[in-house]
């Protein structure tokens, strides 16, 4: 299987669907990585091109832990994806040649990029799409993976954002959203949750 993770910034791929990537890795699927922006905002402080460095060096890193076979940068403007939605989605659609199943944040989520991201993939036809979790939970989850064997590696993939762990503890946040999860949801250690989408 053919598998790609399309994500608005880096890290959203380690936090939303690290513990799926490499259940996929696993079984011996390949799965690449495209990010759309190189989240330089998230060190608004930093020219933007040492911004896009670190944020990418920090992004290569984690895709070595969860074992992307290809990792693309696209370096669109951070923040921005939701102005043009129509290019988003050709941009989105060019990439899904040959891909059986797409990760991707799901349609709900309040932060403008990732809900751009979510829509661009709902507007390419013929590849089925799950939506992953970031900054706002799934209310009504259509999937659950269990993700209790790949937990520790996940935490490892989320640390290599060591810039931003320096301003949020994301990897204690997800630990515990995947822990809630698991044990409400599946009635094991973790999982992660995923909303179906029309692709």
């Amino acid at each position: 299987m053919n598998v790609l993770v399309v994500a608005a910034h880096p890290d959203d791929e380690a936090l939303g669907c690290g513990g799926a990537v490499l259940a996929h890795g696993a079984a011996g699927d390949r799965v690449d990585v495209v990010f759309l922006t190189s989240g330089e905002l998230g060190l608004a402080t930093y020219p933007v091109d040492d911004a896009r460095r670190v944020r990418e060096g920090e992004a290569t890193q984690a895709a070595a832990v969860l074992g992307f076979t290809r990792v693309d940068f696209r370096r669109l403007p951070d923040g921005s994806l939701s102005d043009d939605i129509a290019a988003l989605t050709s941009e989105v659609g060019a990439l899904l040649d040959g891909v059986d199943l797409v990760y991707a944040p799901h349609p709900d989520d309040d932060h403008p990029d990732h809900a751009a991201v979510a829509r661009a993939v709902a507007g390419v036809t013929g590849t089925e799409a799950l939506g992953y979790e970031l900054w706002t939970p799934i209310a009504r989850p259509d999937r659950l993976v269990d993700i209790s064997e790949h937990m520790e590696r996940k935490l490892e993939a989320v640390r290599c954002y060591r810039c931003q762990l320096e301003y949020w503890p994301y990897d204690r946040a997800v630990e515990g959203l995947n822990a809630y999860r698991g044990a409400l949801f599946e009635g094991v250690a973790y999982a992660e949750a995923f909303a179906l989408a029309a692709g």
